[in-house]
Order: C-alpha cells, then sequence, then structure tokens
C-alpha cells in the first residue's frame, strides 16, 4: 500500500485534480472552496458508483498492467473491455497462485460490501518508488469503528484494518487482541478513529471528502522528502496547497 506508482487505489496528483476542474497548475491554490453540498454528492457518487466502476474495471486504480510479471497484464487495461477485473481469476491484479481465492472470495461476494474509508486520510502519506518500504506501506490505513455492522456483517475487519496490512494470517476473532498488542509497537505510527460508532464512521468519510482532494508534495521539502506526498484540498482546511507561478509544470 501507499507506493503511488503502484497504488491499488490510486489517489488524484495535482496535475490531475487540475485537468479535471479545467485549471492550470498554478491556479489549484486559488480555488473557491468547494460547497459542502457538492462534497456530499461526490461522497455519495463514490460509494454508489465509484466503488462498483473501480471493482469491475479498476478506475482510480494503476494502469500500469504490463509490469505484471507473469505477463498477466499484457494487452490489459482499465476501463469497459480492458480486462482489469477484481473478480476475475485471470486479472493483471494478481499472481497466479492467488485464483483459487479469487474465485471463493466471488462465492461469498454476496455477503460483504465495500466501502473507502481505510486509507484515505490527511495524515496519510503515499510513498514514491524511492521511499516506499513494506512496512511504511502498511502503516498507510485508519481503523475506524462501524458499529454493529462492522462488527457482525465485516467480523471487525473496518476496527482492525491496521493489523490485516501487516499479519493477515490471524483469525478475525483474534485481530482485536492481536490490535492492541501493535499499537505500543507501531506508536505514532498507528492510526485509528474509532470514537463515535457509526456516526463517528461517517463523519470520517465526510471528513476525508472534504479533506482529501489530491496529493503533492509539502511547502520546503528537500531530497527524498519530495517523493512523499500528502492529501491537499482548495476547501481552507489543514496545510494550505503549494502555490505555483505560471511556469511551474
Amino acid at each position: 500500500m501507499a507506493n503511488i506508482t503502484k497504488l491499488v487505489f490510486l489517489p488524484k496528483t495535482r496535475k490531475i485534480y487540475a485537468s479535471r476542474m479545467r485549471r492550470q497548475l498554478h491556479e489549484i491554490s486559488e480555488l473557491t472552496e468547494e460547497a459542502p453540498f457538492v462534497t456530499a454528492l461526490v461522497l455519495i457518487g463514490r460509494q454508489l458508483i465509484g466503488w462498483p466502476l473501480y471493482l469491475l474495471q479498476n478506475n482510480t486504480g494503476h494502469n500500469y498492467h504490463e509490469r505484471q510479471g507473469e505477463g498477466r497484464g499484457k494487452g490489459k487495461f482499465n476501463g469497459p473491455g480492458g480486462g482489469v477485473n477484481h473478480f476475475n481469476t485471470s486479472s493483471p491484479l494478481y499472481d497466479a497462485r492467488d485464483a483459487k481465492y479469487i474465485a471463493l472470495s466471488d462465492l461469498g461476494l454476496g455477503l460483504t460490501a465495500g466501502i473507502i474509508g481505510w486509507h484515505t486520510d490527511p495524515t496519510i502519506p503515499y510513498y514514491g518508488s524511492e521511499t516506499w518500504t513494506c512496512a511504511r506501506g502498511a502503516a498507510t490505513t485508519v481503523d475506524r469503528k462501524f458499529g454493529f455492522i462492522g462488527r457482525s456483517l465485516f467480523h471487525g475487519i473496518i476496527k482492525t484494518h491496521v493489523l490485516h496490512y501487516f499479519v493477515s494470517t490471524i483469525p478475525f476473532y483474534h485481530a482485536d487482541e492481536a490490535t492492541e498488542a501493535i499499537k505500543p509497537v507501531m506508536g505514532q505510527h498507528y492510526r485509528s478513529q474509532t470514537e463515535g460508532g457509526s456516526i463517528g464512521f461517517l463523519k470520517g468519510l465526510w471528513r476525508s471528502s472534504r479533506w482529501c482532494q489530491w496529493v503533492e508534495r509539502s511547502e520546503g521539502a528537500e531530497g527524498l522528502e519530495k517523493d512523499i506526498v500528502f492529501y491537499r484540498n482548495p476547501n481552507g482546511l489543514g496545510v494550505k496547497p503549494l502555490k505555483m507561478d505560471k511556469k511551474t509544470r
């Protein structure tokens, strides 16, 4: 996770965000605040339309499938008819050894629902190829709490999602205990937003939608720091976007 060149759910860069807003790069920091009504529409659209499209044709995911080591990505691309599907056992998103697990997952599809919320947060860094490590990538997620739904339907994976990336073989009935064990080891690198139950979870989604619009490096970043990016927004929340002149590309 969190390798900006290989990430499954790929955040928009400043350049992509600017192009969709039909603005120049240097104009992004001058955008007016996004209306809360617009944020609500985007949030609803992401869950009802964006998430299914991501699963069915990898929209918002990386499009470097030719790099798949086993050749499964040859000629495949994101979008309609591109052959990149999260349910297909021959998808370039997986290795051949994972095919049987994908088939089993497809059988249980009717029992689950997907919600993007674990990996989108203004405190989460995204790394380039020069700074990314497995440990750093595994730490770039947030534990959240979704009440009865999270506990009974998702077996606690929403609340113990950080653990899932470090030790995915721990059974769900030991996940709470194991999560408590990794907290002192991870220290400040452990992230959670579990206050408020289901209401707190929905507030977290709203916060992420308002704060997390595109990713870019921090002001004054030098050396390897330029290889690390964070979410920014035009809504006056958190760290202000970089100011660029017209010559900046």
